[in-house]
């Protein structure tokens, strides 16, 4: 086996991706030839996990020589201690072999398209020991590619990825009304657990992020009275942060994908550079509960500033009009819910949607140079996360502009009275 870094897993051998084949490919007397492995992993995008790209050369039963390449995310427990009580590697592991297959096979009976509607990537295996691991199939080499995350998503890629969030929902009604110990009782929180909200790095991080926040914005003409709403949420943080958050059930409640943002999504294009496709990743932190989870998450972290100030609506119409069309064609028994419903139920979460804009999306939007050497643990480190506080609202202009856009638009909707 050759590599093209130093230090990778010593568990990642010739053997371990026949393994891998075989289960994926349900073949057996696969002969692995070769395997080369590159570091994926950098800092500021991969938080919980290793990610390596694998390009394999093996030889099947009848002789034949094939090349491949697969994705290994590896959750090593340095990185999984802070995480532990989200247990994201059976989430992730029992969304891929037991949910995702019935969701694309549940499909066929909606899809009138002659393609097979597919969620995301592959699953070829997954596997504890000897340190938590999922290998999947590598997109980019079916011609999937990645945007830009400190840019967001123009308004043609937006929107197939809202048709595609609400389909996914949609399917994940039905299957929850089926099958409950699956969807509901395996998935009851999301990142946000009660635990994490009320600790004290949570509250630091995250609480020096929003005074940060008002002390721009102070300095910004119209921001006064925002400012001074803004310091006394964070006089009552934690109380806030969990009211924003739980309950989690609301009228209308799917399997949210729970980190939707532009990292997560990959798209397809055609000849002359029309994005056709698109496929959703990482599904390690789902939790069951309002659909308006999913939905002010991904427009509060996702979008380009002008279709953010201009499209907001219209994204949101093309989620009601898919949504709404695959439960017709689902075995869904209820009452289809109405337009007002599904605003109804995205307004119920802007409080959330107001954390992820000022907690997640200043570090998603961080300039790759910024954020190299972002970690979870290094974000212990008080010194650190105020260096890295500031770089997160300075760094790149698009983040500022986004939030005073939504500060705005949600003091029009009273959030912070």
């Amino acid at each position: 086996m050759s590599v093209t870094t130093e230090a990778l897993p010593l568990y990642l051998t010739s053997q371990f991706f026949r393994r891998t084949l075989e289960h994926g490919l349900q073949q057996q007397d696969l002969q692995v030839l070769d395997v080369q492995l590159t570091d994926l992993t950098r800092g500021g995008e991969n938080y919980c996990s290793n990610i390596y790209r694998a390009h394999i050369k093996y030889q099947t039963a009848e002789q034949e020589l094939v090349e491949c390449s697969l994705i290994v995310k590896c959750m090593p427990a340095e990185k999984q201690a802070i995480l532990a009580r989200l247990h994201i590697y059976n989430k992730e592991s029992v969304f891929y072999m037991h949910i995702k297959p019935k969701l694309e096979a549940l499909m066929w009976r909606a899809n009138d398209s002659e393609e097979h509607w597919i969620l995301g990537a592959k699953h070829f295996y997954s596997t504890t020991q000897p340190e938590q691991t999922i290998i999947f199939e590598d997109l980019c080499c079916e011609g999937y590619q990645l945007k830009c995350r400190q840019l967001g998503l123009d308004l043609e890629h937006a929107m197939l990825v809202m048709r595609k969030l609400a389909q996914y929902h949609a399917l994940t009604m039905v299957m929850a009304e089926h099958e409950p110990q699956t969807i509901i009782d395996r998935y009851p929180f999301g990142l946000l657990h009660m635990d994490a909200i009320k600790s004290q790095p949570f509250t630091l991080l995250f609480g020096t992020q929003l005074l940060k926040l008002a002390a721009l914005i102070n300095d910004c003409e119209g921001f006064g009275a925002i400012t001074r709403k803004l310091y006394r949420y964070h006089e009552h943080f934690t109380e806030r942060v969990v009211k924003s958050v739980y309950p989690l059930r609301g009228a209308y409640n799917v399997l949210n994908q729970g980190d939707l943002w532009v990292n997560n999504i990959f798209f397809k294009y055609d000849e002359q550079y029309q994005v056709q496709q698109v496929k959703i990743i990482d599904f390690q932190l789902c939790f069951y509960g309002s659909l308006g989870f999913d939905i002010n998450y991904f427009l509060n972290t996702s979008l380009e500033l002008d279709v953010l100030k201009t499209k907001r609506q219209q994204l949101i119409d093309a989620y009601y009009d898919a949504l709404v069309e695959c439960l017709k064609k689902l075995p869904w028994g209820k009452p289809l819910p109405t337009h007002d419903d599904i605003l109804a139920e995205i307004r119920a979460r802007e409080a959330y949607g107001f954390f992820v804009a000022f907690g997640f999306f200043p570090l998603m939007s961080m300039i790759g140079v910024d954020s190299e050497d972002n970690s979870l643990k290094n974000f212990h480190d008080e010194e650190f996360a105020r260096q890295k506080v500031q770089l997160m609202f300075e760094g790149n202009i698009r983040t500022l502009e986004s939030l005073k856009f939504t500060l705005k638009r949600l003091d029009d909707l009273q959030l912070f009275d």
